[in-house]
């Protein structure tokens, strides 16, 4: 006798809309209520406050997060100065919103990612998707302290909330309200649930493997034992040290060490001549190895493309939902061609997936086929949902 084994695919309901002012708001027709909203909200656009009462009213229901961006991604474009909404309805899935406080004090950050851990229901968990308006400094601890307290099967996707230049200037949305210091994690439940992620940068090596031999937080101070500066202006051209605050994103950092055996990119933020250092977007510990990496605009591209290819080729799911989070950096190398790594990420899916997403400070993802995630920096990460 042969036994053959069927799955029904479950159409979540999703409805995008591209909202530029708040009288947008009061044309919103959908066919259905909505579980969660994601409202991925511009540095300028104004009267987000007023506009988060109105989506709020008209969907009381529906759980409302989000954050600010540096560019919102929706369908296959990049836009600016508006909100991108996404409402979605699940057949199946239960879903849960957590929220926390982050400490006033870096050395307690992972205590407080590994009590939010704890405050979270894991039974029968799929899936987290979290935002925050965390310091990028302290993402990864509050990331790793996170990951140590959930169970090994759960995956952990998201991202940092865009700002400009000055702190405080990003916030994400909780419950449709406005807030700041703080993390958000959206729970979702259920076996029907498919979720897959990857996270590809696409930057071409750009020299050898070195040790880093001194380093403080995130200033890298010595590498091969020669001061880090002088390693970095051996290797890359002269030229960007005329302004190595927007040209620095071209020659990131690659990092591999014990918590990143998968190396990981790591923008360079600025350098300290006098001291002769590195001062980079996370901390980079002694004895972890370093590599330079190069920047490529048609490479970029490929790398987002192929972070796609990989999750379409490695499973029939049928990617209802993709969630894009690219990052600010890239869109500064890219410039006006940023666009371009959105359809050649679109490309991949079928034309019934529907996306959103935003250029942010700092991407959340695990590697294709591994659970533990990690903070991406200048990488595009993509997370798929879909229901069976």
């Amino acid at each position: 006798m042969m036994c053959v084994n069927f799955f029904l695919h479950i159409s979540m309901k999703i409805f995008r809309r591209q909202i530029t002012t708040k009288s947008d708001i009061a044309h919103l027709e959908l066919s259905f209520e909505p579980d969660v909203v994601f409202l991925f909200v511009s540095l300028s656009y104004e009267g987000v406050e007023e506009s988060l009462t109105e989506i709020t009213k008209r969907y009381p229901r529906a759980i409302i997060i989000g954050g600010t961006t540096v560019g919102e991604i929706i369908g296959r474009e990049v836009v600016d100065g508006t909100i991108a909404l996404a409402a979605v309805h699940f057949e199946s899935t239960k879903i849960q919103l957590y929220g926390v406080d982050l400490p006033a004090e870096a050395d307690e950050i992972y205590a407080t990612g590994k009590s939010f851990a704890n405050d979270i229901d894991q039974s029968n968990l799929k899936h987290l998707f979290i935002l925050s308006d965390v310091q990028t400094l302290s993402a990864s601890d509050l990331l790793k302290g996170l990951s140590d307290n959930l169970k090994g099967e759960i995956g952990v996707t998201g991202g940092l909330a865009g700002r400009s230049t000055y702190i405080d200037s990003n916030f994400i949305i909780e419950n449709g309200e406005l807030k700041r210091n703080r993390i958000v994690a959206l729970g979702l439940y259920g076996d029907s649930l498919q979720v897959n992620y990857n996270a590809r940068g696409g930057w071409d090596s750009y020299g050898v493997e070195c040790l880093v031999t001194k380093s403080s937080n995130n200033r890298i101070l010595e590498v091969d034992g020669r001061p880090a500066l002088d390693f970095y202006k051996s290797r890359i051209p002269s030229n960007i040290f005329n302004d190595v605050d927007n040209e620095g994103f071209k020659y990131p950092i690659k990092v591999r060490n014990e918590q990143h055996t998968n190396p990981v990119i790591r923008a360079l933020l600025s350098v300290d001549e006098d001291e002769k250092s590195l001062i980079m977007s996370e901390e980079i510990p002694e004895g972890s190895y370093v590599r330079i990496m190069r920047g490529n605009i048609d490479r970029l591209i490929y790398g987002a493309e192929t972070s796609a290819k990989t999750i379409i080729e490695r499973n029939d799911n049928d990617h209802q939902l993709a969630i894009l989070i690219s990052c600010a950096g890239r869109r500064k190398v890219m410039g006006d061609l940023v666009s371009d790594e959105i359809v050649a990420v679109m490309d991949q899916f079928p034309e019934h997936t529907k996306s959103i997403g935003f250029y942010s400070y700092g991407e959340i993802s695990p590697f294709y086929g591994y659970k533990t995630t990690s903070l991406h920096n200048l990488t595009m990460c993509i997370t798929t949902f879909s229901e069976s």
